[in-house]
């Protein structure tokens, strides 16, 4: 069967054409504030607690009287601990009595002991003193809704007295590798078996994006047992991934199930890698057919996996941070569709160049050394060696 490409749809409108036809149900759960990180708030959350509660040293160093100062620097050699004035560390309360609070670095004593302040020290009453409530008070907003915790987000969650809280239930993910080609990791590959290596993959970046993965065992290219998986992958997912059998094969069933079962389907995006991805919807749910090769299946998972991810939290999916650099070799490619070029970065001159990863590297070769992805858009038939060019970064710039 030739493939018609008029069928094909972008990137961008496969991912629209889900998302609007996707409304999942935004579940709550509790959780503790020590599981929280990475979780997504359900409701605004407001502070518990005013804090401080009373006022407090904003530094290290000595609270004194703002009073003993009205005709400028007193002689505090004769000045007693405890009496005329207290130690006063950061965060501190200190005697209601005590009003200011001068810096240790311009506080000394000599060898008997005795207190000693800097020439020049100026000061007025309330210096270095920090009011109840500077740090956050009762009633402030801390965190709104469908917000991703974070550390920080963390620490000031408890500050506000709030050790409990309401975050959206994980989406649940169901990923189904196919493939009567396919073995467990762990067996010895004979001829004619491929170790099934995708799932680590796939469960990684779920888990990365804040999804509850459950990964089928293999499932041999048998219609009907695809049939059952499908269905019961169904029952318990919000989202389901099959991978492999997506393409024109002979055992390529999925395409055909999917067609069968679906309320909407599309075969097909105007990418490559990646291009026989297949999305459908089946009983409000997504089902994503993933290609099977390894990178094709990442760049499925990077654009569309992570779309649908995010649209179940009502967040944006992330970005990754780009840079300009210039190529060491011209790149060609058919203009009707994208394509994913794999980049290789270094520093040179104060910029950047990138060298392309050609089809001719073994994997390890080219995926793990694979700095950056240069995305050609449709309509481009390339570029020339020295063009500059925007690329996404696989990592942060320390490492290039």
């Amino acid at each position: 069967m030739s493939e018609d490409t008029n069928l094909f749809i972008t990137r961008g409108e496969a991912l629209e054409l889900l998302s609007s036809s996707w409304n999942p149900e935004q579940e709550r759960e509790w959780v503790s504030l020590k599981d929280a990180l990475g979780r997504v708030t359900a409701k605004p959350l407001y502070s518990q607690n005013t804090m401080p509660v009373y006022r407090i040293s904003q530094l290290d160093g000595i609270a004194v009287r703002s009073s003993d100062f009205i005709n400028g620097i007193p002689d505090t050699s004769g000045w007693v601990k405890g009496v005329d004035y207290v130690q006063a560390d950061t965060g501190d309360d200190f005697p209601d009595e005590f009003d200011t609070v001068i810096p240790v670095e311009d506080t000394h004593y000599d060898s008997d002991g005795r207190l000693g302040l800097a020439k020049g020290l100026t000061l007025k009453a309330g210096d270095c003193v920090g009011a109840a409530g500077t740090a956050v008070r009762q009633g402030d907003l801390i965190v709104d809704a469908q917000v991703r915790l974070t550390p920080l987000h963390l620490s000031m969650l408890a500050l506000s007295g709030i050790y409990h809280l309401e975050v959206l239930r994980k989406p649940r993910v169901i990923y189904i590798p196919t493939g009567s080609e396919l073995i467990t990791a762990g067996i010895r590959p004979e001829r004619g078996q491929t170790i099934e290596s995708n799932s680590l993959m796939v469960t990684a970046l779920l888990e990365q994006w804040g999804a509850d993965v459950t990964c089928y065992p293999i499932i041999k290219d048998k219609p009907e047992e695809l049939a059952e998986a499908l269905d019961k992958a169904l029952q318990a997912a919000d989202l389901v991934l099959i991978n492999g059998g997506s393409s024109r094969g002979a055992e390529d069933f999925n395409t055909a199930l999917l067609r069968k079962r679906a309320d909407l389907f599309r075969h097909g995006v105007r990418a490559i890698p990646g291009r026989p991805v297949g999305m459908a919807i089946i009983a409000g749910k997504p089902v994503i057919n993933m290609p099977g090769p390894t990178f094709a299946t990442f760049l499925a998972m990077d654009w569309c996996v992570s779309g649908l991810v995010h649209h179940y939290y009502g967040l944006p999916a992330p970005q990754r941070p780009k840079v300009k650099v210039s190529l060491t070799k011209a790149l060609e490619k058919r203009p009707d569709y994208e394509f994913y070029f794999r980049m290789m970065v270094t520093g040179k001159d104060g910029g950047y160049e990138a060298t392309p990863l050609g089809w001719d590297r073994n994997l390890p070769d080219s995926l793990l050394k694979m700095d950056a992805i240069l995305i050609v858009p449709i309509g481009v038939a390339g570029y020339q060696a020295g063009e500059e060019v925007e690329v996404e970064l696989m990592c942060g710039p320390e490492y290039l």
